[in-house]
C-alpha cells in the first residue's frame, strides 16, 4: 500500500538566504510511501497532518520501510521570475508557524509515527538535490537552526529514474511522467502536487521491480 501524508498548514515565513539573497516563501510538503504491509488511513489532527491512501499492486521488498516524499518551493529575487510561480502569496504565509516551529512539528510527527526508531528504515525522497542539499541547510544556517540527521540523506528521484530508465529527465517530473506514460497531477511548482507526482512515479518504478537506494553522499 501507499500512504501519502502531507502537512496541511505548515508555512514558512519570508527570509533571505545568505549569499543568494533569496526571498523565500516556502511550504513544507512531506509525504510518506510505506514500502510494504497494509496500513490504515488516519487523521493526524494534532499536528495538522492529513492522510490519504492509494491502493497499489504488490512489488519487490524495498530497502526501506518508509519513503518520505518532500518538496520545497521558493520564489527568488535573482534571476527575476514571475512572483506567482509557486501559487503561494504573502497572505498565506503571514501569521503562520515559523520554520523553527514547523521543524519541531516534523520531529514530533517523526517520533509519533515511529520513524525515529533505529530499527525502522526511512529516507526522504526529493526531485533533485536542491531541497535538502541547498535549500534547507542554507535556510537553517541563516536562522541559526540545527538540521536534523534524518534530513541529511535522501534519494534524488531524478537519479533513481535515470538508473531505472537509462535517460536523464531534463525537465524533471514532466519528463518522468512522460517516460512512464503517467498523467501529470496538478500544476508544476505546487509543493503538494509535486509530492503526489513523486509518489506516483515511485509507485510505478517500484511496481516494475526497481529497488530504490540512497543517492546523496554522506555529510
Amino acid at each position: 500500500m501507499i500512504a501519502l501524508l502531507h502537512t496541511g498548514a505548515a508555512k514558512f515565513p519570508q527570509n533571505l538566504l545568505p549569499r543568494a539573497r533569496q526571498a523565500v516563501r516556502s511550504l513544507l510538503r512531506a509525504g510518506v510511501l510505506r514500502g510494504y504491509s497494509s496500513i490504515v488511513s488516519r487523521k493526524l489532527a494534532s499536528h495538522g497532518f492529513g492522510a490519504s491512501m492509494a491502493a497499489m499492486s504488490s512489488f519487490p521488498p524495498q530497502r526501506y520501510h518508509y519513503f518520505l516524499v518532500l518538496d520545497f518551493e521558493a520564489t527568488c529575487d535573482k534571476p527575476q521570475i514571475h512572483p506567482q510561480l509557486t501559487g503561494i502569496i504573502q497572505g498565506m504565509v503571514d501569521g503562520q508557524p515559523s520554520l523553527q516551529q514547523v521543524l519541531e512539528r516534523v520531529d514530533e510527527w517523526m517520533a509519533k509515527e515511529g520513524l525515529l526508531d533505529p530499527s525502522v528504515k526511512s529516507i526522504f525522497v526529493t526531485c533533485g538535490d536542491w531541497d535538502l542539499k541547498v535549500m534547507l541547510p542554507g535556510q537553517c544556517q541563516y536562522l541559526g537552526l540545527p538540521v536534523a540527521d534524518y534530513f541529511k540523506q535522501w534519494i534524488n528521484l531524478k537519479k533513481a529514474y535515470s538508473f531505472a530508465m537509462g535517460s536523464w529527465p531534463k525537465n524533471g517530473l514532466l519528463d518522468m511522467n512522460k517516460g512512464l506514460n503517467l498523467q501529470h497531477i496538478g500544476r508544476p511548482h505546487s509543493g503538494i502536487d509535486d509530492c503526489k507526482n513523486i509518489a506516483n512515479i515511485m509507485k510505478t518504478l517500484a511496481h516494475r521491480g526497481f529497488i530504490f537506494k540512497q543517492t546523496s553522499k554522506p555529510f
